[in-house]
């Protein structure tokens, strides 16, 4: 049975041989970082990747692979510079080619990371490897604002960070990031916060300055263990024998979820949460900050059971929100005839939302084949296929350091509109 992920972002430990990030002077034979950059033979459609190694290592090999196809590609990387935070090294690959990437260095290979036009780069720092944006300092401890909401009766927590420059009185508007169990995104006093940051700020500084697409954040939380499996669960039909399981054998009691739970919680259920983000947290922010109010450049993002939540926010209430990512969502929880039941009802024409999936092998193991299953049904039953994509990965999990590695390709859709390799 699939542990289910409680906390989007899991602490990695570092190994205790993990090297000094005191600084050293490059050498002088090494080229600028401009010199480095114009020496670089820019292919049509190519977008750069810069790589920055804390351990300082002399070399650094870029494996670019398609997600899709398989198809891959190695790139040595020029190194460029080097500071107190490491070695920095760049390279050119097409993005429309290749959708993925990892690095070799020092012996090491990292994890895998998405590789789109709204990546700027990947810092290895022990065996981590998180987004940074090259030419901006290194900030993982996002500075929030906190407001409090009431919500069917209780107050709820949300987090709103803006970027360092955001310009509350700006003509030119910014976009709207929404993330499910915000919670994981405040770090902890005392946590190392390398090792636990969810990195979605810092891909969506990433984003802005790689396609100009200004953003800010929006997190919302959830509260508790077994509530949160309530408040993420909108009844849109018949449970499976794989939930009705999932419950019983996980959490060792049964949730109606036609009315307010066993375990009396007071919270909302799905579907009223669901009410509570589209008319109470987006009219607020919509209110207070300097954002667009159209649902083209309004998104919301989750993971596990926050993915299929998310999706249900998405798809019934279309005119406020165009882009969704779905990380490992909960679709077993659910059958066909529910789901088809529920799409059903939903007007397929040019306003629907971009719906981004992704996924990796088959359940415990992560939530395939039912992800796979609903991006054929839509499509099946007229969702428009050119705002549908599904990255499959067949060696993903359900792991919130692996959604950390894509976010920025849920990011692309939002900016971009597509994602090339997932939809050609």
């Amino acid at each position: 049975m699939m542990k289910r992920i409680l906390s989007m972002f899991l602490i990695a430990s570092l190994a205790a041989s993990a090297v000094s990030l005191n600084a050293c002077t490059a050498k002088q034979e090494e080229p600028s970082e401009s010199q480095a950059a114009a020496e670089l033979k820019t292919e049509t459609g190519s977008h750069t990747l810069y790589f920055k190694d804390s351990g300082k290592a002399d070399q650094a090999v870029a494996t670019f692979f398609s997600s899709v196809s398989g198809e891959s590609k190695d790139v040595e990387m020029k190194k460029i510079s080097a500071d107190s935070d490491g070695t920095t090294f760049v390279c050119e690959q097409d993005p429309s080619v290749y959708n993925m990437a990892y690095v070799t260095c020092g012996g090491e290979k990292t994890d895998r990371f998405a590789f789109n036009r709204c990546v700027s780069g990947w810092y290895k720092y022990g065996h981590l490897v998180l987004p940074y944006t090259e030419g901006e300092p290194l900030d993982y401890v996002p500075d929030f604002k906190n407001v409090t909401l009431n919500g069917y009766g209780y107050d709820k927590t949300i987090h709103i960070w803006t970027p360092d420059d955001y310009d509350a009185s700006s003509d030119e508007k910014y976009a709207t990031v929404y993330v499910l169990d915000g919670e994981n995104m405040v770090i902890a006093d005392g946590a190392d916060p390398l090792a636990v940051s969810s990195g979605m700020t810092e891909q969506v500084r990433s984003m802005t300055a790689e396609t100009g697409q200004k953003a800010i954040v929006v997190t919302i939380e959830s509260i508790g263990y077994i509530a949160r499996d309530y408040e993420m669960v909108p009844l849109i039909g018949v449970q499976t024998d794989e939930r009705v399981n999932q419950i019983a054998e996980e959490v060792g009691l049964m949730i109606d979820y036609s009315g307010k739970n066993s375990y009396e919680f007071d919270c909302m259920s799905g579907i009223e949460f669901a009410d509570f983000v589209a008319n109470t947290v987006v009219p607020y922010v919509q209110e207070h900050f300097n954002v667009y109010t159209d649902a083209r450049h309004t998104a919301i993002q989750g993971g596990s059971h926050g993915g299929l939540e998310a999706f249900y926010i998405a798809t019934n209430y279309a005119e406020k929100f165009g882009t969704l990512g779905a990380m490992s969502p909960s679709f077993y929880i659910f059958d066909d005839a529910s789901w088809r039941g529920y799409i059903g009802k939903m007007q397929l024409d040019d306003s629907v939302p971009f719906l981004y999936f992704y996924t990796g092998p088959d359940y415990p193991v992560d939530c395939d084949p039912y992800v796979s299953e609903m991006y054929t049904r839509l499509k099946d039953m007229g969702y428009p296929e050119e705002k549908l994509a599904l990255h499959y990965d067949k060696d993903g999990a359900h792991e919130a350091l692996i959604w950390r590695g894509i976010f920025s390709e849920f990011l692309e859709t939002l900016s971009l509109g597509h994602v090339d390799v997932l939809q050609q």
